[in-house]
């Protein structure tokens, strides 16, 4: 499993590969004054780029269980007082579609302060403990 780290920022995302350390960064104009996806399908394509750069598709990925990725997505501007169920559903959707199916339960968190791999692999094993197996929701770390 490939596991990804992408921080989210007004107008910028950051994505770095915690296995290669390979870390890739863009600007695209989605956020407004408000809400940090404000235009979902900007933000959604230069996710999949960043994604596509750092976690290329080859031939392999196709097979079962093959190229399968673990995605942590980091709101590190605008949230104020946390995000709102709206804005994290958008991060999940837009995570979810950039990675082209190759992440079936993609993570958000929301603070002020990048993660350190460690935290991030922590807060990645913390959400597959859920109590509830059959849970097939995503699961959204405050």
């Amino acid at each position: 499993m490939i596991v990804l780290y992408a921080q989210l920022y007004k107008n910028r995302m950051v994505v770095r590969n915690l296995q290669t350390q390979q870390q890739v960064s863009g600007s695209q104009t989605f956020s407004n004054q408000r809400i940090l996806i404000a235009d979902f399908f900007p933000a959604e394509k230069l996710l999949q780029d960043l994604i596509l750069q750092v976690a290329p598709r080859a031939f392999w990925h196709a097979l079962p269980g093959m190229g399968r990725l673990a995605i942590l997505a980091h709101a590190l501007e605008m949230n104020e007082g946390g995000l709102s169920p709206v804005e994290e559903r958008a991060i999940l959707e837009m995570t979810f579609g950039a990675s082209q199916g190759r992440c079936r339960y993609p993570q958000v968190v929301a603070s002020q302060t990048p993660l350190s791999d460690q935290h991030v692999l922590a807060a990645l094993r913390q959400s597959k403990m859920s109590p509830s197996p059959r849970d097939n929701k995503p699961k959204i770390i405050s």
